[in-house]
């Protein structure tokens, strides 16, 4: 899980096997990607920030999961 936010609920260490406290930016997001090496992402998040991410992830190949950017 990535989060820019500490204070929030996703501090929960139940909630996912990792947390990332990084800036919410396609370079920080990338970097983590390429260490991790998902077999896809999970998008949970709104507005237009995170539409261009969705949309950089799928161009760069990268399976947004149960989620689609189709309009």
């Amino acid at each position: 899980m990535i989060n820019c936010n500490p204070e929030t609920v996703s501090t929960d260490f139940d909630t996912a096997d990792k947390l990332y406290f990084e800036p919410v930016f396609w370079e920080h997001i990338y970097d983590i990607i390429l260490h991790e090496k998902p077999l896809g992402v999970i998008v949970q998040l709104g507005g237009q920030t995170a539409l261009k991410l969705a949309e950089k992830l799928e161009r760069y190949g990268i399976k947004i999961m149960g989620t689609s950017i189709m309009h």
